[in-house]
Parts: structure tokens; sequence; C-alpha cells
């Protein structure tokens, strides 16, 4: 429809009886047209030739049957152009195996008035899954409108934007939608408000409502038992699993809590021993069956690490050697934080890992024949980020530099542009995108901090697992490219959430032997103390033990008895300086650590065997499974490639 045609009422838009439902919004905005004019290059897509001063915004899938008005489904044409432009038909709707399993499960529940509880892997595709649920309840005539709940701002656009593929349109700027629409997605920010709640309940006894809860690990009680007021607020909306007032949808991609007091009313859960609880889903899939069915890409883990010079005053447990490497520090867990901290600060550390993963990016959109491809850094401090965005600024140039954090104003709308780029891009963030964002073009993640929360962590992952149209379309499905620090600790908290939340690798075929499950519940075992060293104990400047050292502190002036609370230098590093460019001395994919020596023998090989560089470190771990079968391949592999060279 050509932007002055466009004159219906969207107040009078809805379901239409006799056709497909349509977007309650005909007008593309002013943005909306500037974004595809810009897309194109203020070129019209019919005959090429430079858009005049009145131009036309075009549906590709007209709006009368059920095209949506957003930049995807718009072009930009001359007048004498529109009536030729490219028509359309709306895409049907194809769900995934899981998914139509899955809907057997749910809808029965729902139809039934109670709660319903989905557990899948980020990336697995719940929004579209929660849509399809909608449109099969309101098709039946059981509920007549739908509440959506996300963590944060930022999942509400991204909410409206997807249902709208199954033409369900969510309103985002109030509690109430707006007459046409199918219903709300808000934050679960509005449960704090009182007024909001009681809209909330209101509405939701007027017409009967489909409760849609997001990552609802938001909604769990705290450690002492005591409910906050989202958790309070959900109990008063909906009830609870025992008592339902309304139909509940839950959905979530993490572990759900194993703590007796720390659950969520809408869940069921069962005792697995002790004080500890599982959750019962309704159904649930793992990263690990969708990344078999090629519906998520399969992850590799990879150490970046360099040489490092301490000035410490004690180096005698590194052999009087004062070039180390983070690997070299795993087992004195006093100095791993500060050094790995003061590491991904270090300005040569942070100028090699950030090339690493432009390199990395440039082999993501040689292997999709020049496709833009995006990357994602996850700084550890609002300071980190910048310093990080100002480097990265350099090395790409600031309109491919994008960074989001919490003390920046723009955060949200930085987010957005960077979600909408059509161009290679990388964003800094610290934690402002983890749960939920949805940006499938990231393909290359660098974890720059030494936080090891499993519930992070996996969030995080999932954001680089998501398989783009354009891998479909070719056949070709990029690995999920995590580069993280080489420090033990860190890689074994990622081997964890792989193995452990995302099942990427089956379960151990023995069972545990001190619960007698595949799937071990025990509860942690208590760390042993460490052994008492003199060494490490005693202050060579006084003789005493370093706790009661009674040295002045060169920077406070203090003793310990005084008041002194500075790090001392016998036991942390003053500076550390990387020396030298980085490499990545470590790599794992699926869970599984790859031997180097089969990579680096396989580099050379690339082109001869056909592979994309990107799969470099996929096809090694497939040489070296084979090996463990006949430990010949990988002589036979080299053989080959030697009888190939001229």
């Amino acid at each position: 429809m050509s932007a002055g045609a466009e004159t219906a009422d969207h107040r009078d838009c809805g379901v239409n009886a006799q056709g497909p439902r349509r977007d309650p919004r005909r007008l593309f905005s002013t943005h909306q047209r500037s974004e595809i004019v810009s897309r194109q290059h203020h070129v019209c897509v019919q005959c090429n030739e430079d858009l005049p001063e009145l131009f036309h915004v075009h549906h590709v899938i007209p709006w009368s049957e059920g095209g949506r008005t957003d930049i995807d489904n718009g072009v930009a044409v001359c007048v004498e152009c529109h009536l030729r432009a490219e028509v359309r038909q709306l895409p049907i709707f194809d769900p995934r195996r899981w998914q139509r399993e899955a809907v057997d499960r749910v809808l029965p529940l729902l139809r039934a008035g109670e709660f319903a509880t989905l557990s899948a892997a980020p990336g697995a595709g719940k929004t579209l899954f929660a849509s399809w649920v909608y449109r099969q309840l309101i098709d039946g005539g059981d509920i007549g409108r739908v509440v959506v709940f996300v963590p944060n701002a930022n999942l509400r656009t991204q909410w409206a934007d997807e249902a709208k593929a199954l033409n369900v349109f969510l309103h985002t700027g109030g509690t109430t939608e707006r007459r046409g629409y199918d219903g709300v997605v808000m934050t679960y920010h509005a449960l704090s408000d009182a007024v909001q709640v009681q809209q909330i309940i209101a509405d939701a006894e007027e017409e009967s409502t489909l409760f849609v809860l997001d990552e609802v690990h938001h909604l769990a009680k705290d450690q002492s038992g005591q409910a906050g007021s989202w958790a309070v607020n959900v109990a008063r909306i909906v009830g609870s699993h025992n008592s339902p007032r309304h139909r509940v949808l839950n959905l979530s991609g993490t572990l759900f809590r194993s703590n007796r007091q720390e659950r969520i009313s809408t869940i069921r859960y069962e005792v697995v021993g002790g004080d500890r609880i599982d959750t019962i889903a309704d159904y649930a899939v793992t990263a690990g069956e969708l990344i078999r069915e090629r519906q998520l890409r399969h992850i590799k883990v990879l150490g970046f690490d360099a040489d490092m010079q301490l000035d410490a005053i004690d180096l005698s447990e590194f052999d009087d050697n004062d070039m180390i490497r983070a690997v070299d520090i795993n087992a004195d867990s006093r100095m791993r934080g500060p050094l790995i901290r003061k590491m991904v600060r270090d300005e040569n550390y942070l100028d090699g890992i950030i090339r690493e993963t432009v390199r990395r990016l440039g082999h993501s959109s040689v292997a999709l024949e020049g496709a833009a491809v995006k990357g994602l850094i996850i700084a550890d401090s609002v300071h980190h980020a910048e310093q990080i965005h100002a480097m990265l600024a350099a090395e790409v140039g600031a309109r491919n530099a994008f960074i989001a954090h919490g003390q920046l104003t723009s955060a949200e709308a930085e987010i957005q542009r960077f979600r909408m780029s059509r161009e290679q891009a990388i964003m800094v963030a610290v934690q402002k995108i983890t749960e939920g964002f949805d940006v499938p073009d990231i393909c290359v993640l660098t974890y720059l901090r030494s936080w090891r929360a499993p519930l992070f962590i996996n969030q995080m992952v999932g954001r680089a697992m998501r398989v783009t149209q354009r891998e479909r379309d070719l056949g070709l499905i990029l690995p999920a490219t995590i580069l993280v620090p080489n420090d033990a600790a860190i890689k074994a908290a990622f081997a964890d959430v792989l193995v452990g939340a995302m099942r990427v690798l089956d379960a151990p075929a023995d069972p545990c032997l001190r619960c007698g499950q595949l799937v071990c519940i025990c509860p942690p075992r208590p760390r042993a103390p460490r052994p008492w060293d003199p060494a490490e104990k005693i202050c060579s400047g006084c003789g005493h033990p370093w706790k009661i050292c009674i040295c002045d502190c060169a920077r406070c002036g203090l003793t310990r008895a005084t008041g002194c609370v500075c790090y001392r230098p016998e036991n942390y590093p003053v500076n550390v300086e990387v020396v030298g460019e980085g490499e990545v001395v470590h790599v794992s994919v699926d869970g599984t650590e790859i031997d180097l020596h089969i990579v680096h023998a396989l580099h050379g090989a690339l082109d001869q065997m056909g592979i994309p560089e990107v799969h470099l470190e996929q096809a090694a771990a497939a040489l070296q499974q084979q090996m463990r079968s006949d430990p010949m391949t990988f002589l036979t592999a080299l053989r080959g490639q030697d009888q190939e060279r001229p």
C-alpha cells in the first residue's frame, strides 16, 4: 500500500472474520520509513533508480492478507512502480519436532484451566511456541486475550516482533492493550506497582486471559523463603499451581531452583532427597537434542592466553620465573582472581583477544558467502566495558562498535540499533544482554569476566546458539564460538553448564555411587581445608605470620593491627603486564576437550578437504572421535594431505 493511500484508522483493524488477522498498525511509522530507505541506499527496489522526494512504502505481504507493518515486510518504491511491486503470500508456520510434541502436552492442561510448564534451551523457539499455543486457544474459544511478562524492556519489543510471525499482535506501551491487539507484553517490574497490578486483575476478570511467564525463575522466593513483590503479586493475579485462577504457561531456558526455600508459586516440584527439590516440567527439551537436530549451533570454547610479567615480591612458587601464563596459577586460588581481573584489563591482552574475535567473525562471514555476522563481548564492569569499546572502535570503526551498560541512558536504544543493524558489528555489554535477547547473527562470544555463575553463563551462551535463515538456506550451520581467558576455573564453569544444564553430552552410563542416579543429585561436598604452608604465611619483612604482620604498609602507612586492609604483595601480584600477542591454547567442542596438535595439523589441509575455516575445530573433534576406534585415522588423514600436495 502507498504511504498516501493508507488512511484506514488502525483502531478499526482487528480480527477479520472473512480472512487472516491483520496488523492493528497499517501505516509505517516515520522511523520505519527512514530505516527502509536507508537499507535500500535511497534506491527504488523495482526500477533501481534514485527514490524521488515523494515515494511509497509497499507491504511485500499485503496488509489485507495478514502482512506485518514492520521493516522486514516493507520496501520503498517510486509512485509509478508501486503497482508493479512484488507481492508474496503469508508463510505457513511449520512447527519443529519438539513444538509439536510439547503442544500435545500443554494444550490439554491450559484448556482445563490449569498451569503448564515448558523447559526449553535458550534459542529453542519458546516465543513462537507460546504464540502458537495462544492462537490455538483463542481459535478454540478458550480465551480472549494474552498477557506476557518478560524480564526486561528490550524483550517487550522482541516478543511483539516475533509473535507477529503467527499474526499475534501484542501491545507494548501499557498495562491494557489497545483495541485490535491480542494482548499486552510488559516487564516483571510492573508487578511492583499496585495500580498496575489492580488493573491487570480487573482486565483478566473481564475477559478470559492466558498469562505467559517468560523466564519464570525471576519469580522465585529468596533463600530465606521470603517472596518479593513480583512473586506475591503474581500469586494474587493467577493463583498457585494448587489453586489456579487463570491459565498460565511457564517458560524458562535455565535451571530452576533446587532449594526448598526458593520455590515458585506457579511451578510444581518433587523432592529428590534431603532439602533438594526438582522442577516438574510438562515438557522439556535440552540444547543437546536441538544441536543434534541442527536447530541450534554446536558450541566450541577457546581458551585465550598470553605471556604475562608479574611485579611481585615473592614468586618462589613459580620457580623464580617472572614470566607466567594464566594456566600457571590455576592451583593458587588466592592469586587467581586478582590476576585474571588485571589480565583482562591489560591493553595488550585486550588487543589480542579483540583481534581474535574479529578474525573468528571473518571466518564465519566467509563461510556464509559474505553475509554479515555479529559478535558479543561481555565485560567485567562499566569502566572495563568502556575501555574495551574504545579499543574495539579503533579496530573496526565506531559505526560497527556498540556498547550497552546500566549507566548508559541510551542503552536500550543502542541494543535495538545493534539488533537491527544489517552490517557486521560487535556489542560490548556487562549484564544488559543475557536472557532472552535474540540476535541470531551473533556467532562469536568473548567472555572477559571472572564471574562463574551457572545461570548467567547458561543464558549468555544461548545468545550465540541461534541458527539464522541464511545458514538454513545454505545448509551450513556455523558453530557458536566462545572465547574465554585460559583459566581452569572459568573453563570448568563453562564445561559444567554445557554438560549439566544444556546436556550437550549424554548422561554417563554408570550411575553415581552415592545417590544411584544417572544424573547425580548429591549435594556438593565441602571443600577440604588447604594444607598450611609456612612459606606462604610468613612475612619476609618482619618474620611474623602475614595476618599479624607488624610492617608498615607502603600504601596506607598502617599495619594489620592498626587497620590496614590493603592486599599484601606477599600474596597478591601488584602489577600484571601482558608481553607479546596472545593465542588460542585450549579448544573444547560441545564439552569435549580437543587436542591442539590435531587442530594445527588440519589447519593446512582445509582447502584440500573442502572445509570452511570456521569449522576447523569441529573437524578436529570429529577426527579425534574417529581416532578412539581407529588410532591410524590421524596418520591416514595426514598421508592423504601429503599425496594431494604438488
